[in-house]
């Protein structure tokens, strides 16, 4: 089943462990797992200064993601009885290095509260954790959703 909502596809997000962040590199796309929060129309990854993901982005900025939820597969007796099923969100944003201080915590609170359960205050940040840490906003362009097998068909609760 096509998700096309909103709701359910921040539902898909918000359930997500891990955002598969998709940067344009030659001959191929480097492809990286990262830790992410969302808020609004933004997706907030975070990593090191410097390094090859932040090299790629300042390149182009152009990006992709996808990120699944509730997966499990079913081994049958033979490949054609074998069965998946989950909750997929694909989506293209267009990513930028955050330099506002304000903002960079911002983003870095929406990542702590997509981990943590409960509505608490996210932890301090250590002054120099934080000078050394990159934060990335990712505008979202497109998204779209998918559920398969024996996935719900209502928009996943949040974490």
């Amino acid at each position: 089943m096509t998700i096309t909502d909103r709701a359910g596809l921040d539902g898909i997000l918000r359930s997500a462990p891990i955002l598969y962040l998709a940067l344009n590199a030659d001959p191929a796309p480097h492809v990286v797992p990262v830790c992410f929060g969302v808020e609004g129309d933004l997706l907030f990854v975070h990593g090191a200064a410097a390094g090859t993901k932040i090299d790629l982005i300042r390149a182009n900025p152009h990006v992709g993601f996808s990120a699944c939820t509730d997966v499990s597969i079913r081994a049958g007796a033979d490949a054609c009885s074998s069965t998946a099923s989950g909750m997929s969100v694909v989506g293209t944003g267009r990513a930028r290095i955050v330099e506002d201080e304000d903002e960079r915590t911002r983003g870095l609170d929406a990542i702590m509260r997509h981990y943590r359960s409960g509505d608490g205050a996210p932890p301090a940040y250590r002054p120099d954790s934080l000078s050394r840490t990159c934060v990335i906003a990712i505008r979202i362009a497109t998204m779209r959703g998918k559920s398969t097998g024996d996935a719900p068909e209502s928009s996943p609760g949040s974490r």
